[in-house]
């Protein structure tokens, strides 16, 4: 039997918020594991620097969460990007919620 190319012609496209958003997420984890090294490194007493610095980067994620759920409602865009995204930003705010809650208890 001869098997027939099957070719689906249609004008949707990547998502270039959710693309943006993924790309802030993985920087706020990237940032998050960096700004982990360098607490170890100093042996707990990061300063005033490094907290601030890490605040920017939990807002940093909570914005690209926001822009992935708009990217999601989005017309004739592929949602795999803009689902990978969605995910990316809930794991970069948990995680960085999580470290800001060990602080205070510790």
């Amino acid at each position: 039997m001869r098997r027939k190319n099957h070719y689906k012609f249609t004008k949707k496209r990547y998502s270039k918020r959710g693309m943006l958003a993924g790309f802030l997420a993985a920087a706020s984890i990237f940032a998050l594991f960096y700004m982990v090294l360098l607490s170890f490194r100093q042996k707990g007493d990061g300063g005033v620097y490094l907290g601030s610095a890490g605040m920017v980067a939990l807002a940093v994620a909570a914005v690209s969460f926001v822009m992935a759920v708009k990217s999601l409602r989005e017309e004739d865009t592929f949602r795999g990007m803009s689902a990978a995204s969605v995910l990316l930003s809930v794991l970069a705010v948990g995680f960085w919620i999580c470290v800001y809650v060990i602080g205070c208890i510790l």
